[in-house]
């Protein structure tokens, strides 16, 4: 019987996953392995920040998930791949033999090193939970980081923070203008939402130093701090390049347009932990995650049964929907930018149905 490993349980493991509630493997074997029993949903993290989740609404309990659909799950983190006796090996000494592995491990964030002890990261995503709660109760809570994390999570703990009658005292930095990603157009509307809402933010500035009590940015300014969340760009987990994979400059995965290993046929990836080689500044976010979790499913079961293999092409445009606090979301599909209630509404409803589609094989 032939065995394929499905390290991590991010977005596009989640859909092979689920496909396998409907799918009969009589001729090969399925493992999750993850370094928590949990996976976290991201898209809610800024719900759950003001309070219209609960934990429990924004996780999916990977073990019950398994045992409903005859996988077996191990808590577990890689830390060495041998590609050529097709082995990998966790941290907790265990070797785990495969046929197929694919990886969907998401990233960790760029930190450098100077802040790293005053600092603290929601990635991996089990972390965000005591991370995010640490931050949200502190006097003066900082973010840094203008993407769609640090922005949508400065203004879900401004949100938080006005409803329990707490001062207003969060401050967001960017190194660039907020939202930079999705044009001048959104980043001009979004810094105009944050002066509406009143979110103290300062873009087009780095955070140089940090101690104890305060953050010293680049223009030489001080401002006091009692909890940081880095929320900067992505970086690899050092397990590909410490393994000896083909990997781009910063250490992800590489792979071809079937999410398969240059290297090695029996090695696939999905999600922020892989480059693809024909699209290397594809960004690295949970939408092009989901899409590749159904050519990810598609080409794992052609390479067990040596069917032809299916190419992921990104779409150009999304829809990118980030809450802004206060039954609010910011929706924005190239030039066209709206915000207000509908939005929030629409995003509920999206994610929503992501969980619902894997909570209710086990519940």
């Amino acid at each position: 019987m032939k065995t394929l490993i499905l390290v991590g349980g991010g977005h596009a493991h989640l859909h092979c996953l689920a496909e396998l509630t409907t799918t009969h493997t009589t001729n090969w074997q399925v493992v999750l392995i993850s370094p928590s029993p949990f996976q976290y949903y991201s898209g809610m993290f800024s719900g759950y920040t003001e309070g219209a989740y609960t934990l429990d609404d924004i996780r999916i309990d990977l073990p019950k998930l398994c045992e409903k659909i005859g996988v077996t799950f191990a808590e577990d983190s890689i830390q060495m791949i041998d590609a050529d006796a097709k082995k990998i090996t966790g941290v907790t000494g265990v070797v785990y033999p495969y046929d197929l592995v694919s990886f969907d491990i998401g990233s960790r964030t760029d930190m450098p090193e100077t802040v790293q002890k005053y600092a603290s990261s929601i990635k991996p995503n089990f972390r965000f939970p005591e991370e995010l709660v640490r931050s949200r109760d502190s006097a003066h809570p900082v973010i840094v980081g203008g993407g769609a994390s640090g922005v949508e999570l400065a203004f879900s703990i401004l949100s938080w923070r006005k409803k329990h009658n707490l001062p207003a005292n969060v401050a967001l930095f960017s190194s660039t203008p907020l939202l930079s990603t999705l044009g001048d157009l959104a980043s001009k509307k979004i810094e105009a939402i944050a002066r509406q809402k009143a979110l103290p933010f300062t873009s087009n500035v780095s955070v140089d130093t940090i101690d104890n009590v305060t953050v010293t940015t680049s223009h030489k300014k001080t401002y006091p701090q009692s909890a940081v969340l880095w929320l900067t760009g992505p970086k690899s987990a050092a397990l590909f390049e410490r393994s000896g994979l083909s990997t781009d400059t910063d250490g992800f995965l590489l792979v071809n347009e079937k999410l398969q290993s240059l290297q090695h046929a029996a090695i696939f990836g999905a999600g922020d932990c892989i480059t693809i080689d024909q699209y290397p500044a594809l960004a690295k976010n949970g939408v092009y995650a989901v899409r590749q979790g159904p050519i990810l499913w598609e080409n794992l079961k052609k390479s067990l049964s040596k069917g032809e293999l299916v190419r992921f092409t990104p779409q150009k445009r999304f829809v990118s929907i980030l809450s802004t606090g206060d039954g609010e979301a910011f929706l924005s599909y190239g030039n066209h930018l709206f915000h207000g209630k509908w939005p929030w509404k629409i995003k509920q409803y999206i994610d929503k149905k992501f969980m619902k589609r894997f909570k209710t094989i086990y519940e």
